[in-house]
């Protein structure tokens, strides 16, 4: 890496911008899945997490959104402590590496792809939790270490695996974590990180795709938030109705 081990390429644009540099991925995914937890823990309502987790019954019936929210949503405070340790020590390495708009677009796909298989694995389970993104970001760390030839990246990349590996032995224990949707996590976050590759060796245009295809990941997030608030307003206003 030319002994930049962990410095990102800065850029100007317009997609630069809505979605700057820094550690503002990782600040934002833990205020959302914090604010959400709150908010279901003040509440004492199930609306959230009953409308907004991974269910393939709702989500062949429209809920698409659905692969998107359960990734922000959170009903106990171990799962939550332990999914926002996870996203604060691993976050802030990849958004170095790949920079903000590659680290949210890798989450975004691993969340993504996790649920996609839990659905495939278990249709039936309801699921939700950080722990498909984060495998993303393993999985990002993991493909860092064949795109570096640096001591530090390779010994990182042991590390990653090493987790990894302990995450599914307990998912084997503990039939409540889903394996499932980790490895399809892990699996996504490693395939976008491995094609993209480090920004410092990117082009201008391949710049600006990852630049579209962060904003694209945004939108989606945004648009999935949207349906899902959609959704509760229906079913209240339903409720009302039938009071």
């Amino acid at each position: 890496m030319k002994g930049r081990v962990f410095q990102a390429t800065p850029r100007e644009g317009f997609t630069d911008k809505l979605i700057p540099d820094g550690k503002m991925a990782v600040s934002l995914l833990l205020l959302v899945n914090s604010a959400l937890f709150v908010a279901i823990f003040v509440s004492g309502s199930d609306v959230l997490p009953k409308y907004g987790a991974k269910w393939l019954p709702a989500i062949l019936h429209g809920d698409w959104y659905r692969l998107i929210t359960a990734g922000y949503l959170h009903v106990q405070f171990l799962h939550i402590l332990m999914n926002m340790m996870g996203l604060f020590n691993l976050g802030p390495l990849v958004e170095e590496v790949y920079g903000t708009r590659r680290m949210f677009t890798l989450y975004t796909v691993a969340t993504i792809f996790g649920f996609v298989l839990s659905t495939m694995w278990s249709p039936r389970t309801s699921s939700l939790g950080a722990s498909a993104g984060i495998f993303g970001l393993l999985g990002a760390l993991i493909a860092f270490g064949l795109h570096s030839k640096s001591f530090a990246a390779k010994h990182l990349q042991q590390q990653c695996l090493l987790n990894a590996a302990i995450g599914f032995a307990m998912g084997g224990f503990m039939p409540m974590i889903d394996n499932a949707a980790h490895l399809g996590g892990l699996v996504g976050g490693f395939a976008v990180a491995y094609l993209s590759g480090l920004p410092e060796d990117a082009t201008a245009a391949k710049e600006k795709m990852w630049g579209l295809l962060s904003l694209a990941s945004l939108l989606l997030t945004l648009l999935a938030f949207y349906e899902l608030a959609r959704r509760i307003m229906l079913h209240n206003a339903l409720n009302i109705g039938a009071g």
